[in-house]
């Protein structure tokens, strides 16, 4: 009897966390890259890069025929034991509840909506140490403190989403802003997208506002709580005839919300610019996936000019990416590119930064 009842323990207890079990997940990409000009002041380097690994779980868990728990915690992996991505340190991660045919609500710290609307087609170097569009414009945050809802792609019409994601106010306003930050939706975050596969089209609209995030153009280095736009789409032209070539682009308007005056910024030893700072950024991006083979050939150029009382900056980037798609986890690339600003400080007498490299991409 014993050994009956001790069967259906071990027996439920195996149901119950397979019926549980969360989906591990990872993505490790590691490149060789010799960057010259790499500080803006003449010196080259040869770097070995991790470009944002990460590993993580997420799940979904049943609790009604219309209710279900939904989850993630991801991780930065350090692959090259060095940089940015701190080993562990915290990425997405969040916990919610599914309502059936209607859409989710999470709670957590995650990618904003403006960040995530810029996806494959915008963005082809994503991830990569020295050249994803977070170094050339405003907009790349995952925030802290909060609360986000996103309706089914089915809810409206087929392929359409609205997604809005508030800001607590845990999060400590800059001096850059006059707007107290103490309450629920201190800052927020929008998106609308709308995707048809088989006509081969996805356009988004997204809105931050009072996000804080940093405009490089500009070279200030706080973040600075703005209200901005991006608009992005895609088009796959296979639709028409032309076999694996798809295009895609950005465009996005940006200004600091509630700014002080620029003689109260001068005042406090804060950069004046901020009080007439506006950004305008865009990126034109070609992909051609090579019929009847693993290869894959990317370009894109973008630009950001961020402009002020009396003076403006220009940053621009372009570049190409060459890749070979071993199967659906692994993927080899190489890459090309140029970061180049239209100005000059008393560091250095060279304005361009120069990347090349090749690295290696796996997905489970």
């Amino acid at each position: 009897m014993k050994k009956v009842l001790l069967a259906a323990a071990v027996a439920s207890i195996g149901f119950s966390a397979a019926h549980a079990a969360p989906t591990l997940y990872g993505k490790f990409n590691v490149s060789l890259n010799q960057v010259d000009n790499n500080d803006w002041k003449g010196n080259d380097q040869t770097q070995l890069n991790s470009n944002a690994s990460r590993f993580g779980i997420k799940g979904e868990e049943k609790l009604t025929d219309t209710l279900g728990v939904v989850y993630q915690a991801e991780w930065a992996i350090s692959t090259d034991g060095s940089g940015s991505d701190t080993d562990l340190s915290a990425r997405n991660r969040f916990l919610g509840l599914s309502f059936k045919d209607i859409g989710v609500l999470k709670a957590g710290n995650y990618d904003s909506y403006f960040k995530t609307v810029a996806g494959d087609y915008q963005d082809i170097f994503n991830d990569d140490t020295n050249l994803d569009i977070t170094k050339t414009m405003y907009g790349e945050e995952r925030l802290k403190n909060v609360v986000g809802f996103e309706t089914d792609k089915k809810l409206i019409i087929p392929g359409l989403q609205f997604k809005v994601m508030a800001e607590m106010g845990e999060n400590n306003a800059s001096k850059y802003t006059t707007k107290e930050r103490n309450g629920f939706g201190s800052g927020v975050s929008t998106a609308l997208s709308y995707e048809n596969k088989d006509a081969g089209v996805a356009v988004a609209l997204a809105g931050n506002f009072g996000v804080a995030g940093t405009y490089n153009a500009s070279g200030i280095k706080d973040k600075i709580e703005s209200d901005a736009y991006r608009l992005t789409g895609s088009y796959d032209l296979s639709k028409i005839g032309v076999q694996g070539l798809t295009l895609g682009a950005l465009y996005q308007y940006v200004e600091p919300s509630n700014s002080p005056t620029a003689a109260s910024l001068t005042a406090n030893k804060l950069d004046p610019r901020v009080a007439s700072l506006e950004e305008n950024a865009w990126a034109i991006q070609a992909t051609y996936r090579i019929a009847s083979t693993p290869w894959a050939v990317k370009g894109q150029y973008q630009s950001a000019k961020d402009e002020w009382t009396g003076g403006s900056q220009t940053l621009d980037q372009y570049g190409m990416g060459l890749d070979y798609n071993f199967n659906k986890q692994t993927r080899f690339y190489g890459i090309l590119a140029q970061q180049k600003r239209d100005w000059k400080d008393k560091n250095t007498t060279d304005d361009t930064k120069t990347v090349f490299g090749a690295g290696m991409v796996y997905s489970f």
